[in-house]
């Protein structure tokens, strides 16, 4: 849906298709990226807990936790969401359906786009909290 003024314009049902294909694609590369940040945060357990970012790991792999759970939740409402798709191609003039599929679709993009904000500040937070680690042990070892 895109806005123009106060006059609203509806995607097509072809472009709501392409887009919900789009978001889960994105969101199951992204639940792969989670199992790789969740493999870094624990090969650098022993590292984190030496140092002085114990507290920051934490709430970093508490933010983690919860994006897994918001993108797994997500993409089971995405696929329910495409499966019903058929309302908007089935032939039959059902508008208060079609308009509820509308507007679940808008309100969609804005849920979508909100988590992506949210888990890319996740990641940049864990990716800082790695380097910081690695940068720290780098400099302990220049030392000895």
């Amino acid at each position: 849906m895109k806005t123009k003024g106060k006059v609203v314009e509806w995607f097509s049902a072809d472009r709501m298709h392409d887009m919900t294909k789009n978001w889960l694609s994105d969101l199951n590369f992204i639940k792969d990226e989670q199992v790789f940040l969740e493999e870094l945060i624990t090969d650098y357990t022993k590292k984190i807990i030496d140092s002085k970012n114990l507290e920051r790991a934490q709430t970093a792999t508490t933010a983690l936790y919860r994006t897994k759970r918001g993108n797994q939740k997500l993409i089971n409402d995405l696929i329910d969401h495409e499966q019903q798709l058929r309302l908007m191609v089935d032939g039959k003039d059902e508008i208060e359906k079609e308009t509820k599929y509308k507007e679940e679709h808008r309100e969609f993009t804005s849920t979508v786009s909100a988590f992506y904000n949210d888990y890319k500040a996740v990641k940049f937070e864990i990716f800082n909290l790695v380097k910081a680690i690695m940068k720290a042990d780098k400099n302990q070892h220049l030392i000895k």
